[in-house]
């Protein structure tokens, strides 16, 4: 670590969006391994939920099954695993042990007295914590100024800039971060997640870091080839190249390029991922990016030009970011009523 900058890696957990967490238990402990020797801060080893726990997946019900993914070699990287409050019954946890000591809370406003409860919770347990409020760009100001007021108050390690449906733009970023950094203590760290949606996370990425605060730490997000819910994340390649080049880090990039190609790409033929047209549209208008998922999987009778005549329909929608498949059908339904 080095610039007032952490790298964390979130392959793991987002990239399992792609693969259901099935990366398979050899796979997910290379990645680890790869992480480790690349130099990566923070390392994410996937999602604490209920459900059935297998030790192929980067899923778990306890914590004590992500530690048999930490590989021990004697480096100084964080671990972390992040926790729905809505997903994960807190009484499962067990107190602080080892390595992991970061739990990353992603949440929905809705849930935001929930969340306080299960961080009240984690610390007790001796954990470091991290508040990532879901879609930050669905806030209003008013909304924006009280999450960021109650976190303020609760001290966690990091607030995070989610970026959900990848409709972030630069003129966003400056009033978002604007918000955090009005709001938040300096000993608080600045995160950023960004998705893929509109192909700019790799500049968005740079101009967070041009607006920041130079004097505050900052924990940025990114992903082995962008893995992560389609359309994806900022590749972490590219991020680690520039931090080295632009920032004078000093990440080795061969351990992340040699874990690509072995594990990242046959899983990226198996269920691509990357830029589409038609999660560029449901970025820019804010729609919830499995709109663009459900036409791309199931409506095959759909053009992208007719997809994004339904977006122009759905954007007006003031439930757009909630996803349906009852409303994704009622619109293509509206849609070619309005053609006749």
């Amino acid at each position: 670590m080095g610039d007032n900058i952490e790298i964390l890696d979130c392959t793991l957990r987002d990239g399992g969006h792609v693969n259901h967490a099935e990366f398979g238990r050899d796979n997910i402990r290379k990645i680890e391994t790869a992480l480790v020797r690349s130099g990566v801060d923070i390392i994410e080893l996937g999602f604490l939920k209920n459900g059935e726990f297998s030790p192929d997946q980067s899923d778990y019900n306890r914590i004590e099954e992500a530690y048999e993914n930490i590989s021990h070699i004697k480096e100084k990287q964080k671990y972390s695993v992040m926790i729905r409050p809505d997903w994960y019954d807190i009484s499962q946890l067990s107190p602080r042990s080892g390595e992991i000591s970061l739990i990353r809370f992603a949440f929905y406003l809705k849930d935001i007295e929930l969340t306080k409860k299960y961080v009240g919770t984690v610390r007790e347990l001796g954990y470091d914590f991290t508040l990532n409020p879901v879609n930050i760009m669905s806030y209003t100001d008013e909304e924006l100024d009280f999450v960021l007021k109650e976190a303020n108050g609760l001290k966690p390690y990091a607030v995070n800039i989610v970026d959900t449906f990848g409709s972030i733009q630069a003129k966003d970023m400056e009033r978002i971060y604007g918000f955090y950094e009005k709001n938040l203590g300096m000993d608080i760290r600045i995160g950023l997640h960004l998705h893929e949606n509109m192909s700019s996370a790799f500049m968005l990425m740079q101009h967070f870091l041009e607006i920041k605060n130079p004097g505050r730490m900052a924990v940025i997000d990114g992903s082995l080839l962008g893995m992560g819910r389609i359309p994806g994340n900022l590749p972490i390649e590219m991020l680690l190249d520039y931090m080295n080049t632009v920032r004078g880090h000093d990440y080795d990039l061969m351990p992340v390029l040699g874990i690509i190609s072995s594990v990242i790409e046959p899983e990226k033929r198996k269920r691509e991922w990357g830029y589409h047209p038609a999660y560029y549209f449901t970025g820019k208008y804010q729609i919830h990016r499995s709109y663009a998922e459900y036409y791309i999987d199931h409506r095959k009778d759909l053009s992208l030009a007719d997809m994004l005549g339904i977006f122009h329909l759905l954007k007006c929608d003031a439930d757009k970011r909630d996803f349906s498949k009852a409303r994704a059908e009622s619109y293509v339904e509206r849609y070619r009523r309005e053609l006749q």
